[in-house]
């Protein structure tokens, strides 16, 4: 049904909570609903365990007291504080529970409000308690009230309505049969439910209402409808966050992060994309990476910081970050105290804005791995003049390139320092590498994976399970026949000849319906591929989505190695991943061109 709320402000003959508490509850909007009492229940506890659902200006919500729940230990210095101060508030910011006749009193949460921005607005504690009628079979109204804890309008933060208390009002009737009277069969299919707002307004505040709250209250209970009538149809949350870290953690170290780096980096950002985007979302990687290191690097508790916090920086082994692009992310963690340093093909404009202790991490660097090299002995070049791990000839002709314009190329085999964690954000063509070069270095890592790349740095569409992650026989032809030649890509596509014939150019919607049900995107299935070949090498991977202001925010953590793997000396990983390499139909010599190409073109930043 289409949401066209009802607004009922100016019917005095409406406002249930006006008769059931006091005179200063004043109903707003309604709208009829086809869910239940127990989806009603659902919906609201998960907004009010999210309150950033309703407001972009709030992070999320710590809950602070649960009637049906135990207090869980551990709680910070600064939480254990609010939990004592909110609940010293509850018996004056709650309704008692005999204070709605008719109703009883099923659960009281108190909540601590957390703004994305504590410079602006500040974080406020919240009742939230839940009532339903009592022995009714024919109808049941269940009634929630929002109480924040203030004393006057005067401390109410912008994220939440200017008003004493807010309430949603859930009633559901039952058709019952009377004797041999049958109920129609259209009266089960029409909404047998109501929903609606009432606010409860300050002393000094009556009708009408501003605009503002009237537009709130209609966001409110569209935001209550829209996840009630999802929930009653079948829908279920896809995306799960914070299944390695907590939220309060991430977003408590990336607002200290914001604070502390920012204004700084916006304000002389000298790339010509948006600075807010960038910085922000290394920011917010910044604030995983850091929190993930402190449960990874735990020293005794005789290197405690001054502070009293384990400091995980004293048994930390050095990153390094590889296609590391604009240089914030090696910036705000070598300036947060932990070694590492960065390199990419190319040197970027925002480098040179960075201090020069940031500066000196940071290298414009060629990767050719190791076992590509060691896969094209013909190519080497064998000269007196070179380091012992040779250069292929396109490499060197690079070299001769870059020397004739007064710049020298560098380069990488990509075998690091033991233990070495390394960082692939969004790295493209390094992505499918990450886990192979971590492996030789007995390395942790994470990435980020976002365009699909090859072993040999093409773009292709990576094989998955879909398929047994041989090659994609079903991503269409369409793809390589039809890519614009200005993004000067390569798309490899691979057909066995015994499947259903597929069409070479035209629309995608051509393409069988059925296959195209079964098919991962094309993210999923790099997602799959990479995590796979990971697995290949031993690594156990975890995976985690970011709160980042991208839809690529897939992000893929290798920390565990298993025992055959950890037992392996540094040749036999070598030959091992040599031997993933070969199986993958990686290029040698097409790496070190699309390498030298990203050297000397500007190309596009992520």
């Amino acid at each position: 049904m289409p949401f066209e709320p009802e607004d009922v402000t100016s019917q005095a003959t409406w406002w249930p909570l006006k008769d059931l508490i006091d005179g200063r509850w004043l109903a707003v909007v309604k709208h009829t609903c086809s869910f239940p009492p127990n989806v009603f229940e659902e919906v609201i506890l998960n907004l009010i365990q999210n309150p950033n659902i309703n407001s972009s200006l709030l992070f999320r919500a710590d809950l602070l007291y649960d009637s049906l729940k135990s207090p869980e230990p551990g709680y910070s210095a600064t939480t254990k504080a609010s939990v004592e101060q909110a609940l010293s508030q509850l018996s004056t910011h709650s309704v008692p529970q005999d204070g709605l006749p008719g109703f009883s009193l099923k659960r009281t949460i108190v909540r601590r409000m957390v703004p994305r921005n504590p410079q602006l607005d500040k974080p406020i504690a919240q009742t939230c308690q839940i009532f339903q009628t009592e022995h009714n079979a024919n109808e049941q109204t269940t009634v929630v009230i929002y109480i924040p804890h203030v004393a006057s309008s005067s401390e109410i933060p912008w994220y939440h309505p200017n008003v004493q208390a807010l309430a949603y009002l859930h009633t559901w009737r039952t058709p019952v049969s009377q004797g041999n009277v049958s109920v129609p069969p259209d009266l089960f299919l029409s909404p047998k439910g109501t929903v609606s707002v009432h606010y409860r307004l300050f002393p000094d505040v009556s009708a009408p209402l501003s605009d503002r709250l009237v537009r709130t209250a209609h966001h409110l209970l569209s935001t209550l409808h829209k996840h009630g009538q999802g929930t009653l149809n079948g829908y279920t949350k896809r995306v799960h966050h914070d299944q390695i870290i907590s939220q309060q953690r991430v977003q408590d170290t990336y607002t200290r992060l914001k604070a502390a780096h920012a204004r700084r980096l916006c304000d002389h950002w000298a790339e010509q994309t948006d600075s807010s985007k960038h910085v922000f979302e290394d920011l917010s990687i910044a604030s995983f990476l850091i929190e993930l290191w402190k449960d990874m690097y735990k020293p005794g508790a005789s290197k405690q910081a001054s502070n009293g916090i384990l400091d995980s920086r004293s048994a930390f082994p050095g990153f390094v970050d590889i296609g590391c692009g604009n240089g914030v992310l090696v910036d705000v963690l070598v300036r947060e105290g932990y070694r590492g340093w960065g390199f990419d093909a190319r040197n970027r404009k925002s480098w040179d804005i960075l201090e020069p202790s940031t500066q000196r991490q940071l290298e414009q660097m060629i990767l050719v791995p190791q076992p590509l090299l060691d896969m094209n002995p013909d190519l080497r070049l064998e000269s007196k003049g070179e380091s012992p791990k040779m250069l292929s000839k396109i490499l060197f002709r690079a070299r001769a390139f870059s020397k004739a314009q007064g710049r020298e190329v560098k380069w990488h085999n990509g075998v690091f320092p033991e233990k070495t964690f390394i960082i692939s954000n969004h790295a493209d063509e390094l992505t499918p590498w990450t886990p192979l070069l971590a492996f030789l270095s007995s390395s942790p890592f994470l990435m980020i994976p976002c365009c699909s790349h090859n072993l040999s740095g093409l773009r292709f569409r990576a094989p998955s399970k879909f398929n047994s992650y041989s090659a994609d026989k079903l991503a269409p032809p369409y793809f390589a026949s039809n890519v614009t030649k200005s993004k000067s890509v390569a798309i490899t596509v691979a057909s066995s000849g015994q499947d259903d014939e597929q069409p070479r150019a035209g629309s995608l919607k051509d393409l069988q319906q059925t296959n195209r049900s079964k098919q991962p995107s094309a993210y999923a299935a790099l997602c799959d591929w990479v995590s796979a070949l990971a697995e290949r090498t031993g690594y156990e991977i975890e995976k985690e989505m970011l709160r980042l202001p991208s839809t690529r925010n897939t992000s893929l953590i290798g920390r565990n190695l298993s025992a055959v793997a950890q037992a392996m000396d540094p040749a036999a990983r070598l030959e091992h991943v040599r031997r993933i390499v070969v199986n993958e139909g990686a290029d040698g010599e097409a790496w070190v061109e699309r390498a030298r190409r990203s050297w000397l073109d500007k190309g596009e930043e992520h």
